[in-house]
């Protein structure tokens, strides 16, 4: 009997706000990819998010990680099932990227530990934060090494996605940015960051609104990410508790309280519908748990066990 493995990749949000490159997180939404060994040359599907643009041959980001630990992909059927939007700022290249690495480790019985699925990971994306946090789950902050480090998630805190229907590169959106900013932005930004994360570890959402400011990226953002403005505006300190950028954009990440997330995202879609702003609305939590792979379809007598 063929053995078949399938890995699931959850989306993932970077930066947070103030945590340009170091915070991020894993949220319920995923990719799977499935590989398949059988006789013969490397074949590639997509289906779902993507299909049509995502390459179906040895350049899909799947398979460039597969190959990163297995060198000849001959012999492997890849089917990449997706969900996470395409090009979104929602991390689609971090759990590609993720998936074939776990995959190839398992695949390939490489043993590789996590400090090297992240450094791998870190050095095919660029960098590390949508990495780690799809690697781990939850919410993480990148320490050099890169090492990534888990925070803890308030139980009563969600988000509600709104995805554009425009695309923003991450090449364009680095090149929004500026090659220096001043030491008060800097300062500003830092303090926000770390104001969060202990904010986030213990609990203290009323202090969110306060700290999910950015002088970094963001404001030079803004211009690429339609309804940004609009939707800064349902903020209000109680319910809806902040708005950031994710990732390189344009999808935004609007932070609220668990009842307060369905009347969030209501107020955001009218907010967008009044500003022209085409976007699916969408709300979401953290995801605990990152990067899963199990065995399928396994010769008699082996039991189906999880990897990564």
């Amino acid at each position: 009997m063929p053995e078949a493995l399938s890995v699931t990749a959850p989306a993932t949000s970077a930066n947070l706000g103030p945590g340009f490159d170091v915070l991020a997180v894993a949220l319920d939404l995923a990719n799977e990819v499935r590989v398949l060994r059988r006789p013969g040359p490397l074949a590639v599907r997509v289906v779902g998010e993507g299909a049509g643009d995502v390459p179906e041959d040895a350049t899909n980001l799947v398979c460039v990680a597969l190959a990163d630990g297995l060198g000849s992909l001959d012999g492997l059927e890849v089917e990449c099932r997706n969900r996470i939007p395409f090009g979104r700022g929602l991390g689609s290249s971090a759990a590609a990227v993720c998936a074939g690495l776990v995959a190839a480790n398992a695949i390939g019985g490489l043993r590789w530990s996590p400090a090297d699925l992240l450094a791998r990971a870190a050095a095919l994306e660029g960098h590390a934060d949508n990495a780690a946090a799809c690697l781990e789950g939850g919410i993480v902050a990148v320490t050099p090494g890169p090492r990534a480090q888990r925070i803890a998630t308030p139980r009563d805190l969600a988000f509600v996605t709104v995805v554009p229907s425009v695309r923003v590169s991450t090449d364009e959106a680095r090149r929004a940015l500026p090659e220096r900013v001043p030491l008060a932005d800097a300062s500003d930004t830092l303090g926000c960051a770390v104001g969060l994360a202990l904010a986030l570890a213990e609990g203290r959402l009323d202090d969110l609104p306060d700290l999910l400011h950015d002088r970094l990226h963001e404001p030079y953002r803004a211009p690429l990410v339609p309804g940004i403005e609009a939707v800064r505006g349902l903020v209000d300190g109680d319910g809806c508790l902040g708005v950031t950028i994710s990732g390189s954009g344009p999808s935004i990440l609007v932070w609220t309280r668990v009842d307060a997330a369905a009347a969030v995202a209501e107020r955001a879609r009218d907010a967008l519908r009044a500003d022209g702003v085409q976007a699916e609305v969408t709300v979401a939590r953290v995801a605990p748990a990152g990067v899963r792979a199990r065995w399928t379809n396994v010769a008699p007598g082996r039991l189906e066990r999880s990897i990564g």
